[in-house]
């Protein structure tokens, strides 16, 4: 499955999406992408074999789709899967789903509302995930820091996923979503043998930080 490896080509598509709809959700994947670093950098120190430049440019792109300007739900989702398809890149094309789906094809329904997503988009991305519901540590590693990284720095699970719901809504489902991130965690966690917050320079900060909504 093919990756963008080329960092500063990875950098000129972000440049390009942010040109065409600005607004934090750029500085947010700069932070994804530098938290992805840190921990993957971190397992390779522990003999997982892992490429550094496939996880940091999966990263910065996994909300490409947002180039599309806002959109609803998961939509943007399947916009950065397209537009990665359509460059050849299907690695990071997935990524461009997965990251939203911590709980994999299990809990599919609970991750989104699917009543703001057109039919033919669900059923595509319904298909995608079950297709690849196997995570690997890549898309593990992202998706967990998707949930630490806002546009102002690193930021701990906690208040991330509140500050998503404020803006975004929760149902009943959304504690089953949470546990996801939670499951990824720690297991990210057993393999490193500690916090994945020491991973992450300043996070503390966030502490002190009025949560957006």
């Amino acid at each position: 499955m093919k990756y963008i490896l080329d960092r500063t080509y990875a950098d000129k598509l972000l440049e390009w999406a942010y040109e065409q709809n600005p607004g934090p959700w750029c500085e947010h994947s700069l932070n994804v992408a530098k938290a992805t670093e840190k921990i993957v950098l971190e397992l390779v120190n522990k003999g997982y074999q892992l490429d550094i430049n496939l996880a940091y440019n999966a990263a910065l792109l996994h909300d490409i789709g947002r180039y599309k300007g806002f959109t609803k739900s998961v939509i943007h989702s399947y916009d950065g899967y397209q537009y990665m398809k359509d460059l050849g890149y299907m690695g990071n094309a997935i990524i461009c789903v997965t990251h939203l789906f911590p709980c994999k094809n299990e809990h599919i329904e609970i991750a989104a509302d699917w009543s703001l997503v057109p039919d033919y988009m669900k059923n595509e991305l319904v298909e995608i995930l079950n297709e690849h519901s196997d995570y690997d540590l890549y898309n593990k590693v992202i998706t967990l820091c998707d949930a630490l990284a806002d546009a102002e720095g690193f930021t701990t699970l906690e208040k991330r996923l509140v500050s998503v719901g404020l803006r975004h809504g929760t149902n009943k489902h959304t504690s089953l979503h949470w546990k996801g991130f939670y499951e990824i965690k720690n297991e990210l966690e057993t393999l490193l043998g500690k916090s994945i917050y020491t991973f992450l320079p300043e996070v503390e900060k966030s502490l002190y930080t009025n949560i957006e909504y």
